[in-house]
């Protein structure tokens, strides 16, 4: 950095480029100056004035490069964005969803590209008003730390609700001072976590991203080139359940020509299926009715609180003893009566509140480590609350007093690959295999791994060796160490695995 605290176009070029090649993120001409802002910021917070070094740093995909990627990502968004999609969604794609999906199968969504989480809680929304709430699961992800961070706090100025419905906001928000905060069961029907769109580490079931039934990637391929939109075009459209559909923002590229896809028309803009799906040739609903808005408009200030008000949906005050919340599901009389930690942290990872799960299974392990049954629910626990270093110490810690457990050498893959050490997560996944050669997941595992490895022939063997398996189970059975997973949904995604493999090397 010169005395100008300005930055020589060799060392902007060459920030630009490792940016690139870490993150699939490009700048053009017109975002130059700001880029070199944001550059110059995170390296005075790094304390660093040498270009060079920070770049090494950057490299190393330390702290440095979540805090550079958190300046150069933020973008506005704000709830119920761009409502004519939103309408489409509610109006059309869930209702055909749900007419075609087996009996009992629930939806998935992903919302790719989350920021601070407005979108993937709009969508929660959405599913409350159908109420569809316990028939889906909505996955949101992101480059950015900082921003999953955001959304898990949950958060936000009265600005970000300047398009919401004033109903939705008495109905679904709680006023925590001068900000909002999503309702509970709206923030617990979210599970955030980390994802860099132009990597190869999707779809797969380590990451949880296959299968999708609905996609908003929204004003994101804009932040990409030409050669990554294509990738991250065919990723995404690899990703969908076979009666899946994908949505992109209006900035957004057009995906026909560049990605084999079905590509149908709409009032809400162009939406997407995979190539061997079937779909109107055009399909144009009537304007969303109200209360849906229409347009964005500037909400009125919050009124001041009166004394001793209670917010809707408020949370009860957490209990002194044990550290967690009071229950707030129907599952509370359960819970308090159970004498069995290990049951009742089943029953809360089942309903999806790992925090209290992981707080349970910890006691139960505290109290008597020899059952595997607690160490996998805590496994599990604190890596769905994105805790990862924090599972795989748990995992490890695990391993050593469960040296013959399938499922928690699995999962130790599993946390492997999402660390990057990809050999070590084959090394892992070839363990719980020796221990039970029809461990499905096993399988599965172990594929996800070789694909990073580069080693195409061996990933196609170990999906294929999952596909075998599954075609022996029933389609609806749930198999075991998924997650809930049923075999039908794991044998597509082996299928899809398989396809990818025998394309890349055609």
């Amino acid at each position: 950095m010169n005395p100008t605290g300005r930055l020589s176009t060799e060392a902007l070029d060459a920030a630009a480029a490792l940016v690139r090649r870490l993150t699939g993120l490009v700048f053009s001409e017109a975002r130059r100056s700001a880029f070199e802002s944001a550059l110059v910021g995170a390296m005075q917070r790094a304390r660093l004035r040498d270009p060079e070094a920070y770049l090494a740093r950057l490299a190393a995909k330390t702290a440095a490069l979540d805090d550079l990627v958190g300046e150069i990502t933020v973008g506005e968004t704000y709830f119920f964005r761009e409502p004519q999609q939103f309408a489409l969604i509610r109006d059309h794609i869930l209702p055909s969803l749900r007419k075609h999906l087996p009996r009992g199968r629930a939806l998935r969504l992903w919302c790719a590209g989350c920021a601070s989480g407005e979108e993937p809680y709009t969508v929660a929304i959405v599913l409350h008003e159908l109420g569809l709430e316990h028939e889906a699961s909505i996955m949101a992800t992101d480059l950015s730390r900082p921003a999953l961070l955001k959304a898990r706090q949950a958060r936000y100025g009265r600005w970000s609700l300047r398009a919401t419905p004033e109903e939705f906001v008495e109905r679904y928000f709680t006023r925590i001072g001068d900000q909002v905060e999503p309702a509970l069961s709206v923030r617990r029907a979210v599970e955030f976590g980390y994802l860099n769109l132009a990597d190869d580490t999707y779809p797969s079931l380590a990451t949880g991203i296959w299968g999708m039934d609905l996609i908003l990637c929204r004003n994101v391929l804009i932040y990409f080139d030409a050669q990554t939109v294509a990738h991250v075009a065919r990723q995404l459209l690899a990703s969908l359940s076979p009666e899946g559909w994908l949505l992109l923002g209006a900035s957004d590229p057009p995906l026909g020509g560049i990605a084999p896809c079905v590509v149908v028309p709409t009032n809400a803009g162009l939406a997407y299926r995979r190539s061997e799906a079937t779909a109107p040739a055009a399909l144009l609903l009537p304007p969303p009715p109200a209360p849906w808005p229409v347009a964005v408009q500037e909400p009125a200030p919050f009124p001041p609180v009166p004394a001793r008000a209670s917010p809707p949906d408020a949370v009860e005050e957490p209990l002194p003893a044990p550290a967690m919340r009071a229950p707030t599901s129907d599952l509370a009389a359960h819970i308090d009566e159970a004498s069995d930690d290990v049951a009742a942290a089943a029953r809360w990872y089942a309903e999806r509140d790992y925090e209290r799960a992981g707080e349970l299974a910890a006691r139960a392990v505290g109290h008597d480590g020899g059952d595997p049954a607690p160490w996998t629910v805590l496994v599990r626990a604190l890596a769905n609350q994105g805790r990862l270093d924090a599972a795989g110490l748990a995992c490890a810690a695990a391993l050593d007093r469960h040296r013959t457990s399938a499922e928690l050498a699995y999962l130790h893959a599993v946390l492997l690959t999402e660390a990057g050490h990809y050999g070590e997560a084959a090394a892992a996944a070839r363990r719980a295999l020796y221990l039970d050669r029809g461990l499905v997941v096993g399988h599965l595992a172990l594929g996800g791994a070789l694909v990073r490895l580069g080693n195409a022939g061996g990933a196609r063997r170990a999906f294929r060796n999952a596909e075998r398996l599954l075609a022996s189970i029933p389609p609806e059975q749930i198999v075991p160490a998924s997650d809930g997973e049923p075999a039908a949904r794991l044998a597509e995604m082996a299928r899809v695995q398989v396809h990818l493999l025998s394309e890349a090397a055609a």
